[in-house]
């Protein structure tokens, strides 16, 4: 999330910089979709989204939710027990 906001704060400040601002601006934009947080970032996306979707063909919206909370707990556990 960080990067994001630093991707942010880095274009606003290009848009004020002129045409090399913005190259820089793009150049950083490039460097935050092919970095590892990013794509996991898609991932996790991805896989909360298909995880909501087949729980709302089952068993109806709250089930969805219900399951899209217990992957997020899941998921933000299983990173803590990674970065110990």
């Amino acid at each position: 999330m960080e990067t994001i906001i630093g991707f942010i704060a880095g274009y606003l400040t290009g848009m004020s910089e002129g045409r090399d601002g913005l190259k820089r601006a793009r150049a950083s934009l490039e460097a935050i979709r092919n970095s590892p947080e990013f794509r996991r970032l898609v991932s996790d996306a991805v896989t909360a989204t298909q995880g909501l979707a087949g729980r709302t063909a089952k068993g109806g919206l709250s089930s969805a939710v219900s399951g899209v909370g217990e992957l997020i707990t899941s998921r933000a556990a299983a990173r803590g027990q990674r970065a110990a």
